[in-house]
């Protein structure tokens, strides 16, 4: 696994939301009541080594901060007033019997060819390309249902630091020096708009022991980052599961980072489960793929319509939790017209999260 230590983007706006939430009062739960529903960060690392490879989206990472569960958007005390009005005014993120978080996330995602000693423009493969953003995150959820809303905001080109990024890590495990940088996406700022929506179709078992449940999930983006349309069937199985959702990983941007999840039957008892998503993505735009959207940039032709499955294994205690999940794709890109591309995307991600 590499670990990528994290940059800041200046971002007026974003900066200030996630010193608010990073910062503001997070003395909601005391050291004695800490759970799942108290505040909680968590450190996501992706990277397709898991699969000793190192090309298309070859690694990412994102630093999330998610609010303590609250009764109403107003009883959220560690996040700043107009946040908790913005959560308030996103249509049908209300709803009686629902209990709300906000997450704020600053992340980054390097994309690379398979060739890395080519210094020359390799047509047949995927651009070098970077992601650097700031991720606002609004959710409201029970047992039974789950609605939320993110915006994506940040810079793809030079300012995404991916090849200073991929560069200083490669030195430092002695991996092969990446010579294709000067051909990578042209600086464009992005932003993108996520809505998802999440039900439970199916419970089996002793909630305090072992269980079974399965959930449908739809989800929405709109953006010049990813435009696409998801619909996904999530399966968990385990013991003394957390009630609520599981958090299915994704390069930023695609999906939406939340923590829909509630204390456990026994919640003096840890958790331990698996996790296995079938989703399937209609994508207008992938701006990884598609290349940049306001001016000419290499790109490669995309598959419209891509399945994936994520299997996740999941273990967590009342202040800490550790989550790993492997993803592998059907053919996102054409192979038709590039031949020599390995059309799957395969990654793995582990999370570590701390609650306070």
């Amino acid at each position: 696994m590499v670990i990528i230590l994290g940059y800041k983007h200046s971002y007026p706006i974003g900066v200030l939301l996630f010193y608010c939430l990073a910062f503001g009062n997070t003395s909601s739960a005391s050291a004695n009541d800490t759970s799942i529903e108290s505040a909680t960060w968590r450190l996501e690392f992706d990277n397709d080594v898991f699969f000793n490879k190192d090309n298309k989206i070859s690694s990412g990472w994102s630093l999330q901060k998610h609010s303590a569960v609250a009764g109403s958007w107003e009883a959220l005390e560690d996040v700043p007033g107009f946040v908790r009005h913005w959560g308030k005014a996103i249509p049908t993120l209300t709803k009686e019997g629902l209990v709300y978080r906000v997450g704020l996330a600053v992340g980054q995602v390097i994309q690379t060819p398979d060739d890395l000693s080519r210094s020359d423009l390799i047509e047949d493969d995927v651009p070098y390309a970077g992601a650097l953003t700031l991720q606002a995150t609004w959710y409201a959820f029970n047992d039974d249902e789950f609605r939320g809303f993110e915006i994506t905001a940040g810079m793809v080109g030079i300012p995404s630091l991916a090849e200073q990024t991929q560069k200083t890590v490669h030195k430092l495990t002695s991996s092969a020096d990446p010579k294709g940088w000067d051909h990578q996406l042209n600086t464009e700022p992005v932003i993108n708009f996520n809505y998802m929506l999440k039900k439970k179709i199916l419970r089996r078992g002793n909630p305090a022991s072992l269980s079974f449940d399965t959930a449908i999930n739809g989800n929405a983006g709109l953006g010049n980052l990813f435009t696409q349309a998801s619909a996904a069937l999530e399966m968990r199985f385990g013991h003394n599961m957390p009630r609520g959702f599981v958090y299915v990983p994704d390069p930023i941007g695609l999906s939406m980072h939340y923590l829909a999840a509630l204390k456990p039957a026994d919640s003096t008892a840890p958790s331990f489960y698996a996790s296995l998503v079938l989703r399937g993505s209609a994508f207008a735009r992938n701006i990884f793929l598609d290349g940049n959207t306001f001016r000419d940039s290499h790109s490669i032709e995309k598959e419209p319509l891509v399945g994936m499955v994520i299997a996740g294994l999941h273990y967590e205690q009342a202040n800490w939790g550790i989550h790993f999940n492997v993803m592998a794709s059907s053919d996102d890109v054409d192979t038709n017209k590039h031949p020599t591309l390995e059309g799957r995307e395969r990654l793995g991600s582990i999370d570590f999260e701390w609650r306070f």
